[in-house]
């Protein structure tokens, strides 16, 4: 038998008891009365809707002020107080809850789209305990079904007084806090070895990028119009369908590689006449964005994608002189990218014309010296690609156990019934 079944035997054998947070509590406004110059240069510290959303226990390391005056009354935030965002533009977002974890030592207000609870006896639940409740899937639907609305939807505090929610000992809450606790050091541990790893390896990718990437005078540079084939479409945008031919647009294209998941839009062959008159492009062909963003780069992986405006294609006229996965890897490495960069327009956002894009130059070595420097950074994209893969998955199957677990802790059965 675990501590925390032997907990549940001898401190609440037949359940926990259940009451509605009316009676627990009281709910409170946020900051009322203000106007936007009242949060510059202010001289009290306040909680955003953000740092709500985002964190089980409230960031109280802030920098965010508003000003107060010496007799405004306003709510202040006290320890172990429940705070819910008040409303969200989907249904499953609102009243999303952080709880005041740590003592304060200072004022600290809430912002006006958000609310608090709480409890006239603090000591029946401890915030720790708070903020793994209030984020319980079962919790959770029940505060979903107390918001409503059309394009923003926002929670009633007169229902959400309604819902009713356990009250295990303070023995139980402690012994579960620290399961949970557990769980989530070692889910935040992970995601820092993620962090640490994928900026080591994109820093040797870099390096190695760049090193295997210049060239000296010896070898021959020529104009991508020279050496490739281009399709630069311009003219009428296709009209968009449910299914048919998938569009790349400029969204799709990361530094490397293909987003399919980014954004899901579908043509119709015969609507599409870059298509009819140049046909589909190849799996091969290497892409450059020309505008927002500006020069990333990818190559296509699959059959039947058309390609939307400001995304330029370009073929090798002759493989035997340029092989397309080195022009991918030179049109992204760092001398080109300042080429780009040296001739772009615009202000906030860098555009170039096609016209000038294609009489840029690369350096082009004898194609075994091509083939050698792919065959090296495949090795470490592929590198790259694991880490950021691998750990993510990771993270993601020890996310759904967290919450497995979390859920199935804080599921009583109720007393007296």
């Amino acid at each position: 038998m675990s501590k925390l079944e032997e907990l549940l035997k001898k401190h609440c054998p037949n359940g926990a008891e259940y009451k509605a947070l009316s009676d627990l509590g009281s709910f409170y406004a946020g900051l009322n009365g203000k106007n936007k110059d009242d949060f510059k240069d202010g001289n009290a510290k306040y909680i955003t809707y953000m740092n709500v959303f985002s964190n089980l226990s409230v960031n109280i390391n802030i920098n965010d002020t508003v000003q107060i005056g010496e007799k405004e009354k306003q709510n202040i935030v006290k320890y172990g107080d429940v705070i819910f965002t008040g409303s969200s533009e989907t249904i499953e977002e609102c009243g999303m809850s952080s709880v005041v974890t740590n003592e304060l030592n200072e004022k600290l207000y809430l912002n006006s789209f958000c609310f608090g609870f709480r409890f006239n006896e603090p000591e029946i639940m401890l915030p720790d305990f708070s903020k793994y409740l209030f984020r319980s899937t079962e919790l959770r639907k029940k505060i979903i079904k107390t918001a409503s609305g059309v394009t923003r939807f926002n929670v009633s505090k007169k229902k959400m007084e309604k819902i009713l929610i356990p009250l295990p000992p303070i023995e139980v809450q402690k012994e579960i806090v620290r399961i949970l606790d557990e769980f989530t050091e070692k889910t935040t541990k992970l995601q820092e070895l993620l962090h640490r790893e994928t900026i080591l390896r994109k820093k040797q990718y870099e390096y190695y990028n760049n090193k295997l990437l210049t060239f000296n005078d010896n070898v021959e540079y020529k104009t991508l119009e020279e050496l490739c084939d281009i399709v630069d479409y311009r003219g009428k945008t296709p009209k968009k369908v449910n299914s048919g031919i998938f569009l790349i647009t400029a969204k799709n294209i990361r530094k490397g590689y293909i987003d399919y998941e980014k954004s899901k839009e579908y043509v119709d062959i015969n609507d599409y006449p870059n298509i009819m008159h140049r046909g589909l492009p190849q799996i091969g062909d290497v892409l450059i964005t020309t505008e927002a963003p500006l020069g990333y780069v990818a190559q296509i992986d699959r059959e039947n994608v058309a390609l939307a405006q400001r995304v330029i294609k370009y073929r090798p006229k002759d493989k035997s002189l340029l092989s397309s996965y080195y022009l991918k890897y030179i049109l992204l490495g760092k001398e080109f990218q300042d080429k780009l960069l040296i001739n772009a327009t615009g202000g906030t956002v860098k555009g170039i014309k096609g016209s000038k894009l294609h009489k840029l130059t690369i350096p082009v070595p004898p194609l075994e010296e091509q083939e050698r420097i792919v065959n090296i950074l495949d090795k470490f994209d592929a590198l790259c690609n694991d880490i950021t893969r691998g750990l993510p998955a990771e993270i993601e199957m020890r996310k759904k156990q967290y919450e497995y677990y979390r859920d199935k802790l804080l599921t009583f059965k109720e007393k007296n019934k």
